[in-house]
């Protein structure tokens, strides 16, 4: 099994993007990769549609065949003839709807290409619904992303700002909370404190085996408060302030001690 990284043990700030991702904002790349995907998707059906639209043919098809494969999916076999050519033979893979709705023997209308005679649509017009459908599925889920994007972004800055105007204070462990949550194969927690004044917060999620080895409870852990607002250090790592202020006093020491020996 892979370790566990720890990023608790950090000697500087967790970066904006760091705590974005940590945060869910995993979530926006994801509906931001589905919208590429639809409008790749939507762009090729109506283009498509456009062109069966300008260069199609129509013909009426005889149902040969009907079939249900392994996969589950619905297969049609038509049969008709093309302008200035022979007959043709086309297995097509159909919706389910137009599966039950046809049965062998039917004739069915069809569009083919001209210079594509076995590129047919069985469902006149299905090339442009199917891209018209999937253009405003794809605007949902770019909303969707917009809002995700909005959504972490802000929980991402409210961390930061915890983290550089919150009150450091150290805290109680009351103990390591299961999530029921599980990350490559991992289960995860929450490690739970208590502050001086009596509130309490639980960090995000980590290795829980992790957590119970490394803190228990009446153990002491650095959280950053600020109103109803807490971070556990372990999260969102140190404050700029604090990293620089530590540098410098052990710059200080560091010429204390050289001017001693010398």
């Amino acid at each position: 099994m892979q370790g566990y990284r720890r990023k608790h043990r950090r000697n500087a700030p967790r970066g904006w993007w760091s705590l974005f991702f940590r945060l869910g904002g995993w979530a926006a790349l994801v509906l931001g990769a589905g919208l590429f995907v639809l409008t790749l998707f939507s762009a090729g059906a109506l283009y498509l549609a456009g062109k069966v639209d300008r260069e199609g043919a129509l013909a009426y098809a005889a149902v040969a065949a009907k079939r249900e494969g392994v996969d589950g999916a619905h297969y049609v076999t038509f049969t008709y003839k093309v302008r200035g050519g022979g007959g043709r033979s086309v297995e097509k893979k159909v919706p389910q709807a137009y599966f039950d709705a046809v049965q062998p023997g039917d004739e069915r209308p069809v569009r083919y290409l001209a210079d594509r005679p076995g590129r047919i649509e069985e469902d006149i017009g299905y090339y442009r619904r199917i891209g018209v459908r999937l253009r405003w599925i794809g605007l949902a889920v770019g909303l969707a992303g917009l809002a995700a994007l909005w959504l972490f972004g802000k929980r991402a800055n409210r961390a930061v700002r915890v983290r550089r105007d919150g009150e450091r204070r150290l805290a109680d462990v009351i103990g390591i909370r299961d999530a029921n949550v599980v990350l490559n194969d991992i289960p995860q927690g929450r490690l739970q404190w208590r502050e001086p004044d009596g509130r309490t917060g639980e960090s995000l999620l980590h290795d829980a085996a992790w957590l119970r080895r490394t803190w228990g409870p009446g153990d002491s852990v650095a959280v950053y408060r600020l109103g109803r607002l807490a971070y556990w250090e372990g999260d969102v790592g140190p404050p700029a302030a604090s990293v620089s202020a530590g540098l410098a006093d052990s710059r200080a020491a560091d010429a204390g001690h050289r001017g001693e020996s010398g």
